[in-house]
């Protein structure tokens, strides 16, 4: 099958194979050695693809079609954590997903062994994420894709499991155990929930549904390790490329063959096609006193970033590309507060400004004071404009602030 498959892909360059979702075992049995042979793949449903502007063509094999699009590096084709909503497609390089295990890969050395469970269609970054994980550890891993379940069965009482599931589906087996439509399940070593909407409440019942498992949560599984980058002429839908090295550095005035050139703007060097810009959105840092080089790259001589990861944290202030979290770290040292978070606000001329937020108070004097410090330590656009009283403190299930709650606070 895989030499049929081969043959199928004229260009590797220019060329997907894409599995039907409704066709999952094809992907298992055929994605890790596709891709391994430099050709990208992906478990997608072909009325998304083709919603993303992609020309899909079947192909002589059933469930399998090529999709035409320019790529750099064997990749996977999926959909972004917020599928569901947005339905947003993301190419990802199969380099980047072994990174990504290399972080997981020390949480699991006490079950070498362990078998993969994945809960969720294939084509949501998480599963997809979970299934090729266990690939990687040469598992072939059980996927219930429906959320019925009548389907999840065949879970051995004397194996050992690593299991994968988004909120939706934490909440799912939550309610399954409260109706008694399912035992604790005990042969789970190790569960991983992705997505901002996993809670506490949700923590302690999934502890109850599989007492033996170390659960953890983490964030943005479909954008571990990776950058993607659109050409600015495709659509806002359209599916983004991961491209290792990517060389960046805030865009000089004098540049003016980018379109809608503004202060602030970053430039992204990549090849051909894929050169591209972001405003305001991509999260770097070009302040040599600021770069987190564990984190995202690290920045040569000529003020230019060369990515490697991705972070959150990172946003754009007066042209200047901050790190919010190093500001953060150095405000709870100064004010001693350790429940303190900053955020980026857009002000009246729709520029980014930062805001300090904390449940306790501040006295004006020492505020003054502190900007003062931080003017000094940071530069101008490191220090917030305000702060906000917050009236208690949003915490994720992972012990992280729950930002999002706190932006609702701004």
């Amino acid at each position: 099958m895989i030499t049929a498959l081969q043959k199928i892909v004229i260009n590797p360059k220019s060329t997907f194979l894409l599995f039907d979702e409704t066709q999952h075992h094809l992907f298992l049995n055929y994605a890790v050695p596709l891709i391994q042979a430099g050709i990208s793949v992906g478990p997608v449903s072909t009325s998304i693809v083709k919603s993303l502007g992609l020309k899909v063509e079947k192909t002589t094999i059933e469930g399998v079609y090529t999709v035409s699009y320019e790529i750099l590096n064997p990749s996977i084709l999926c959909f972004s954590s917020g599928a569901k909503n947005n339905q947003k497609g993301i190419v990802r390089s199969f380099e980047s997903w072994q990174n990504s295990f290399a972080l997981i890969q020390n949480e699991i050395t006490d079950y070498p062994n362990a078998k993969g469970v994945v809960v969720g269609a294939l084509p949501y970054s998480l599963s997809l994420f979970g299934a090729v994980e266990s690939l990687q550890r040469k598992q072939q891993p059980k996927v219930f894709p429906n959320h019925d379940l009548r389907h999840f069965t065949g879970l051995e009482s004397n194996e050992n499991y690593i299991m994968w599931m988004t909120p939706f589906h934490a909440s799912f087996f939550a309610k399954a155990l409260a109706k008694k439509q399912m035992l604790p399940v005990t042969s789970v070593r190790y569960l991983f929930v992705g997505g901002a909407g996993f809670l506490n409440s949700q923590r302690s019942v999934l502890q109850q549904v599989f007492p033996n498992a170390k659960i953890y949560s983490f964030y943005g599984a479909s954008e571990t390790s990776f950058i993607a980058i659109k050409h600015p002429c495709d659509s806002s839908k359209s599916v983004g490329v991961i491209c290792k090295g990517v060389q960046v550095s805030i865009l000089d005035d004098h540049l003016k063959k980018v379109p809608n050139n503004t202060k602030g703007t970053i430039w992204i060097n990549t090849q051909d096609r894929f050169t591209s810009y972001f405003q305001k959105s991509l999260k770097v840092n070009t302040l040599n006193s600021f770069v987190s080089t564990n984190d995202i790259g690290f920045v040569d001589n000529q003020n230019r970033l060369f990515f490697t990861g991705r972070s959150d944290r990172y946003t754009s202030i007066s042209g200047h590309i901050i790190d919010i979290y190093t500001i953060e770290v150095w405000f709870k040292e100064m004010l001693t507060i350790e429940t303190l978070a900053i955020l980026p606000q857009p002000n009246t001329q729709k520029e980014n400004e930062l805001v300090l937020l904390t449940t306790d108070h501040i006295a004006s004097e020492i505020w003054h004071s502190i900007k003062k410090a931080g003017h000094d330590a940071l530069g101008a656009q490191g220090v917030p404009k305000k702060w906000v009283h917050c009236p208690s403190w949003p915490v994720l299930a992972n012990g992280k602030t729950d930002l999002k709650t706190l932006k609702k606070w701004l």
